[in-house]
């Protein structure tokens, strides 16, 4: 008669570290050229063996924008020490197989990885003889294995003000695939983990699409904030705000714009005197009102002055030629090391070209334009996949 012993259950306390807000990166875009303003939260696993428990997170607060996708990704490690008895009466060989699963469940969320492990052959006595029982591990069947999913409709369970639950479930078994039916067979595993949701918003204003370049950069005791505009109308103005929690914004300074003819480009730029007192994330945008009275907004950028005080994120960029013909150049203000993705955009959203690349310790990245694209007007878009940044520019292909 076939048993399985049932792993030992026991509570899981899952502690909800922080809510970070970090840099664009394209997951999720508001509008061509906008990428979404992403939300995190991070939740820690402690070590157990316990076979179910639930991950509490935040809902999305929609006072903040509209929830437009979300993501969400797990982190996890096993242990697991497997014994084997014999329960018929006489010798027996047998093979073992250990299968193990890992599911994060949430509404319209399902985030799986499972695995294998073959045990055997092994000899083992009859039943109630020494040598009935083999046991196989501890072995480690998930080594900070990663899982994830991102959705684009978030289902309504995920917005409001209070929490909702995630569902872990870690299940498997161990059976033979060579020896018969008379055995006992069951694990013990011991794990721990990560788990990292993200969303991603867009603000419920319309988004300014003439407003390019947009950079926040750390100058020694200023936050310079520059930004550029194509084909500007008269009379608009531009109000430059910032936020220290990415919902409630004050402005910290004006200017009026002058109108551009077809084809040029106005640059503007402000300066901005943090408290030197301030440890929090800043935010950015600037208030686009034309001579109409419309409204619209750039995209928001963030500034972590705990990151900059250590060097860590004082990062501008710039593309050249604009116009291109054969190629264009990507360049940041500093050398940068990591994995990167250069994709040229079109205005109706689709990838033309791209390349992907890995900076040591360089500051250009350069797309041949070898298939020429239709003359007109595209976005550059640089994902920092290591760090998970985003850089866009509006660029003109002749």
């Amino acid at each position: 008669m076939k048993r399985v012993y049932t792993p030992v259950l026991a509570v899981v306390f899952l502690s909800i570290l922080a809510a970070i807000p970090f840099n664009l990166f394209a997951q999720c875009n508001c509008s061509v050229g906008h990428p979404a303003t992403p939300i995190d939260y991070y939740a820690t696993m402690p070590l157990t063996n316990a076979s179910t428990s639930y991950v509490s997170f935040p809902q999305f607060n929609p006072s903040v924008g509209t929830l437009y996708c979300m993501s969400m990704k797990d982190s996890v490690s096993c242990v697991t020490t497997t014994k084997c008895t014999n329960t018929a009466p006489g010798p027996t060989i047998y093979k073992w197989q250990l299968n193990m699963s890992g599911d994060l469940t949430g509404p319209g969320m399902d985030v799986n990885q499972s695995t294998s492990k073959t045990y055997g052959p092994d000899t083992l006595a009859g039943f109630g003889n020494p040598g009935d029982t083999i046991t196989h591990g501890p072995d480690t069947i998930f080594n900070n294995a990663t899982a994830s999913q991102t959705i684009t409709s978030p289902n309504a369970a995920y917005i409001g003000s209070g929490n909702f639950n995630f569902t872990f479930q870690l299940s498997g078994g161990a059976f033979p695939t060579m020896g018969g039916s008379n055995y006992l067979a069951g694990p013990i595993t011991n794990y721990w983990g990560t788990f990292h949701l993200t969303y991603y918003w867009c603000p419920s204003a319309p988004l300014a699409n003439d407003i390019e370049e947009f950079t926040a950069t750390p100058d020694g005791s200023i936050i310079l904030l520059q930004w550029q505009t194509a084909n500007q109308q008269p009379n608009t103005q531009y109000e430059i705000q910032t936020s220290t929690d990415g919902k409630n914004f004050y402005s910290i300074g004006e200017t009026k714009g002058d109108a551009s003819p077809a084809g040029t480009v106005a640059k503007y730029q402000h300066q901005f005197h943090p408290d030197p007192a301030n440890v929090a994330k800043l935010y950015f945008r600037i208030q686009e009102t034309n001579a109409g009275g419309k409204v619209s907004y750039s995209a928001i950028l963030i500034v972590d002055p705990k990151a900059t005080s250590h060097g860590q994120d004082d990062i501008s960029y710039r593309t050249y030629p604009n116009p291109a013909t054969g190629s264009l150049t990507f360049q940041f203000n500093s050398n940068q090391t990591g994995r990167f993705l250069v994709e040229l955009i079109s205005t109706a959203g689709q990838s033309v070209l791209q390349k992907a690349v890995t900076l040591t310790g360089t500051s250009q990245i350069r797309l041949d334009l070898t298939a020429k694209p239709v003359k007109g007007l595209y976005f550059l878009r640089t994902s920092d996949l290591t760090h998970d940044r985003q850089y866009t520019s509006k660029v003109f292909i002749e």
